[in-house]
């Protein structure tokens, strides 16, 4: 009886690191020697995230030396990892797979990824372009093309990230073929509730065709605004067997999936359903065959099963802490600073920097920090930036907050420089901004004032300056330009108000994994979101100015993600109140397209959610436009 266990890695890259990401590697083959078959990501040598360089020869060489390199420490046992490879005149992205030490061959992705996130045409060429063979930059030549790998009891065949989504997948004609086993070897990006996607699609994948898959993903934020999420899975017959940790602070995670040969070729010959058509079955016949070394067999094997559950807001503390913190290390910075207003999504920005050293102590050990260089109490500075108009509460909230949470906190007035400024441009303009005809204009000037105040603290300090817009205040322009959206990154862009108002509350309740329970989140969670720049006797708040959290994010879902007519934006069902849904429908079709030039300018932000606005990864619209009927 063979028993083999396949090994899927989850790992943390960091784009055109090639040393960084072999020693990785390297150090988890080491880590798995006991293991038969050892599973890598998708591009996991040069990076997944390495844009337009990925046109460079230079990072193909790289690439390749890195691959012979880790191809030396392959010894007794199977290992498939990822590269971009150049057989002229097209580039492909591949999977090698290796074997004592020897490349035996190379698999193209067959369907590249071009929705949402992913531009991969950009670069690459679909594998149906290869020739069945690959000349390498040594000059010999290696199988190049969908292709089986079989040793006497145990066969198996590789189809890369996208190739397991598109609706005719190159595993069925590896199953067709005879593979035992599909490797799916992935970049996926993190998404609210994606995970539960991905299981119930490798699940029905495994069941329709009885055989075993090998899930493997990238961890962690590679390459500054995509976060993978790892999660890898090992699946047999519908049935999810392994599921390894999501979102780890760790280099590396292993997920282990054992299979018994003989039992699971039984399986397939009493469930094994045909696709039923003889076109079909011939373009499994037509593969390449590569014959392999038998796989490294255990006498016997531990079946524990180890599934992780997790919700929303567990996934988005852990993701975007994770975001943060990689964030942090690869830009080789001392820490962050932010202008800490009392309200929501600064309190929201702040919590996030905490989670991500608790879960770095965690996982990485209590002095992991200090052996980088970095003082946890140090990775957080935030100044509370007053003016007339702002309350007590807030003042009193940001102070709290920062306390509870260890990091240093100061507090300044602006009201002088605002002041200074208003004079300045009343003798160019001849005349005395009031608030009845001067609104926005003296409210803007409130937010861009603090603008290079907090920029010079964060340079002093060595930091990276946190900005705080929502995905909300996104798609409205409910943000003032070299203002509050001024920042090195913006962690929370990727999700709604609606979304954060809640995870707060979630926190404050004392139900976060690793966050503790903050005193100075109930004043918070309990008060009306507001911009505090017009005077208090106007008790202004930002849902009248704007329309009801809930219902913009109905109605930005709809347009963005569902791609709904305007004109048919929100169902009666909807939302109760229709009056107020026609003037907060009007009120978003004007302000997402007035505000498509403010949405190009905001830092960089994390991918959080099944859709985001940012032009460079998730939405593009244009910057000028009006929409009418």
């Amino acid at each position: 009886m063979s028993f083999y266990r396949c090994t899927a890695v989850s790992l943390k890259t960091t784009a055109l690191d090639f040393k960084g990401n072999r020693e990785k590697i390297l150090s988890a083959i080491q880590a798995n020697m006991n293991s038969s078959l050892i599973l890598f990501p998708e591009l996991c040598i040069s990076g997944y995230g390495c844009e337009d360089t990925f046109y460079f020869p230079w990072v193909w060489e790289q690439s390749w030396k890195s691959l012979l390199e880790i191809a030396k420490a392959t010894s007794d046992k199977t290992v498939i990892v990822g590269l971009p490879f150049f057989q002229s005149p097209y580039l492909f992205n591949v999977s090698a797979v290796l074997q004592n030490g020897q490349i035996l061959g190379l698999v193209p992705k067959q369907n590249l990824a071009q929705t949402g996130v992913h531009y991969e045409n950009r670069w690459f060429t679909k594998g149906e372009e290869s020739r069945n063979y690959a000349i390498t930059p040594d000059g010999s030549e290696l199988p190049f093309g969908s292709l089986l790998f079989e040793s006497p009891d145990f066969n198996f065949g590789i189809e890369i990230c996208e190739d397991s989504w598109v609706q005719t997948r190159p595993g069925q004609y590896l199953v067709e073929a005879g593979a035992d086993l599909i490797l799916s070897p992935g970049a996926s990006h993190f998404a609210l509730g994606k995970q539960e996607i991905r299981k119930k699609m490798f699940s029905e994948s495994s069941r329709s065709s009885s055989t075993a898959i090998l899930y493997a993903n990238l961890d962690g934020n590679e390459s500054g605004r995509l976060i993978f999420e790892g999660g890898c899975m090992g699946i047999v017959d519908g049935n999810i067997k392994q599921e390894g940790p999501k979102l780890h602070f760790t280099d590396f995670e292993s997920t282990h999936l054992d299979l018994d040969s003989k039992e699971l070729r039984s399986n397939r010959a009493r469930n094994f359903r045909s696709s039923g058509t003889r076109e079909f079955r011939s373009r499994g016949k037509g593969l390449q065959r590569i014959e392999i070394h038998p796989l490294k067999s255990q006498n016997s094997l531990d079946h524990s099963i180890q599934v992780s559950k997790s919700d929303l807001f567990q996934d988005f503390t852990r993701a975007t802490s994770l975001g943060l913190f990689d964030y942090l290390i690869k830009s080789k910075t001392k820490g962050y600073t932010l202008s800490l207003s009392g309200g929501a999504d600064s309190a929201a920005c702040a919590l996030l920097v905490k989670a991500g050293i608790l879960f770095s102590q965690k996982e990485l050990g209590p002095k992991y920090l200090e052996s980088i260089g970095l003082n946890p109490k140090n990775l957080l500075f935030t100044l509370f930036q007053g003016t007339e108009n702002n309350s007590e509460q807030t003042k009193n909230s940001a102070k709290q907050l920062s306390e509870e949470l260890g990091f240093t906190h100061a507090e300044i007035t602006v009201d002088s420089e605002v002041k200074s400024m208003l004079e300045k441009i009343s003798s160019v303009k001849g005349l005395v901004p009031n608030w009845k005809e001067h609104n926005l204009a003296l409210q803007n000037i409130q937010a861009r004032v603090r603008s290079p105040l907090i920029w010079l603290l964060a340079n002093l300090n060595g930091h990276l300056l946190l900005s705080t817009g929502n995905r909300s205040e996104a798609s409205v322009g409910y943000t003032t330009m070299d203002g509050d959206s001024s920042g090195s990154v913006a962690p929370l862009t990727g999700v709604s108000k609606e979304f954060l108002l809640s995870w707060l509350k979630n926190v404050s309740e004392g139900k976060d994994l690793i966050l503790p329970k903050i005193n100075a989140l109930e004043g918070i969670v309990h008060s009306k979101p507001t911009a505090e720049l017009k005077p208090l006797s106007e008790k202004q708040e930002d849902e009248k100015d704007l329309m009801p959290y809930p219902l913009l994010q109905k109605l930005e879902r709809n347009f963005v993600f569902l791609g709904k007519s305007p004109d048919d934006l929100l169902g009666s069902q909807e939302w109760s109140d229709q009056k107020e849904a026609e003037e907060g429908k009007k009120k978003f079709l004007k302000l997402f397209s007035a505000s498509q030039w403010k949405r190009e300018r905001l830092p960089p932000s994390f991918h959080l959610d099944e859709y985001g606005l940012d032009p460079k990864s998730s939405f593009r619209f244009p910057i000028l436009s009006e929409i009418s009927f």
